[in-house]
């Protein structure tokens, strides 16, 4: 039975691997293996469903965020059933809410799992902030320009003064912003896992690269939301 046990509290590890990667980089192909099943949505459930049977509680899935993601997800039922809208976005949603839950489970089942939760965030983290650089450092058009600190202008008409927007494997610059604040503090934590002083120097690095790409999106909530996490992480260090 260990071998068996040792499989299936491996499965929500492969799946939170899928997930983040493929968030940084697009691996995974979009099209569909069957029905609106892709990769992704085949790999996402899959991760609870393992961490259920190994630690068959509720509680292990329980948080405090669990009353506003039902109105979250009800609003979005109704609006795309009700309202007629496609059902492309509340497929999206599910997806981001399962793979929620997933590293609630995965956190909650093997306390452990940051050890190898943190190298994941990492990978994504410097995937998708080197991305971007390439792109502000190449002068690579988005489609994203900012004139100022708050004026949003077409890159083909925004003139000689302005400045990139990056984007690095997302569709904006918000989504971008978004993914490395909320996975950078988690990136930084590979540093506690390593021993070498060097190592810890690589981590804090992609960890700067990380912070110093949510700069390059000009997102102002990505970057208030940045500050704020960072004094959180320092804070708790």
């Amino acid at each position: 039975m260990a071998p068996v046990r040792a499989t299936v509290q491996a499965v929500p590890l492969v799946a939170t691997a899928i997930v983040m990667l493929d968030a940084a980089t697009d691996f995974f192909p979009d099209a569909p293996l069957v029905g609106v099943i892709t990769p992704v949505r085949l790999a996402v459930p899959a991760g609870p469903v393992a961490t259920a049977v190994t630690a068959p509680r509720l509680a292990t899935f329980r948080t405090r965020l669990d009353p506003a993601i039902a109105l979250l997800l009800l609003g979005a039922v109704a609006t795309t059933y009700v309202g007629g809208h496609p059902g492309a976005p509340l497929r999206a949603l599910m997806t981001a809410l399962a793979a929620f839950y997933l590293l609630v489970g995965i956190r909650r089942a093997q306390p452990e799992s940051w050890r190898a939760v943190a190298p994941l965030a990492a990978a994504a983290v410097a995937a998708a902030a080197t991305s971007a650089f390439a792109q502000v450092t190449n002068e690579v058009p988005t489609g994203f320009c900012r004139t100022g600190l708050f004026t949003d202008v077409d890159c083909d008409s925004g003139g000689p003064g302005s400045m990139i927007r990056a984007t690095g494997t997302f569709a904006n610059p918000n989504l971008l912003a978004a993914f490395l604040v909320l996975l950078t503090p988690i990136a930084l934590l590979t540093a506690v896992t390593v021993a070498e002083r060097t190592a810890r120097v690589a981590v804090v690095s992609v960890g700067l690269v990380g912070y110093g790409e949510v700069l390059t999106t000009f997102s102002r909530a990505g970057c208030v939301a940045a500050a704020a996490g960072l004094l959180v992480l320092g804070g708790a260090y």
